[in-house]
């Protein structure tokens, strides 16, 4: 799958070189179907939940919400299809469900969600100190 082009045109020349292997493993995220199933089944969370936090962080949200595309978001979401996830990829997985879900059923916008969600599930923050 090559991927939309279209959802990363916010990215300027040197961030689309930069990024294109983290882009491309995002449109191969994007072009899994079993992974949804198997991290449902793994963490007791409802299918719409991990669908919804999917196509936010690596799909229709990256263009709506001019999302840079971020290397340790691809790891911890393969961690989480594997079954390896550990507590800070399950901090990020919380943390998606729950910002997706203000913004597309509540109506927040992204900012206000991710404000709200980094106080519930900081994985931001907390990836910031792996680094």
């Amino acid at each position: 799958m090559r991927g939309d082009s279209d959802r990363w045109a916010h990215l300027d020349i040197y961030e689309q070189k930069l990024t294109a292997k983290v882009r491309e493993d995002y449109d191969q995220i994007m072009g899994n179907n079993q992974d949804i199933l198997g991290i449902a089944a793994q963490y007791e969370i409802s299918e719409i939940d991990i669908r919804r936090a999917k196509d936010c962080a690596f799909g229709s949200g990256v263009s709506r919400y001019q999302f840079f595309p971020e290397g340790l978001m691809v790891a911890a979401w393969r961690r989480l299809a594997g079954a390896q996830g550990n507590n800070l990829d399950r901090m990020f997985l919380n943390h998606e469900i729950y910002e997706s879900d203000l913004v597309i059923n509540r109506g927040f916008s992204q900012q206000q969600a991710h404000l709200l969600a980094q106080k519930q599930y900081p994985w931001s923050d907390s990836i910031q100190q792996t680094r």
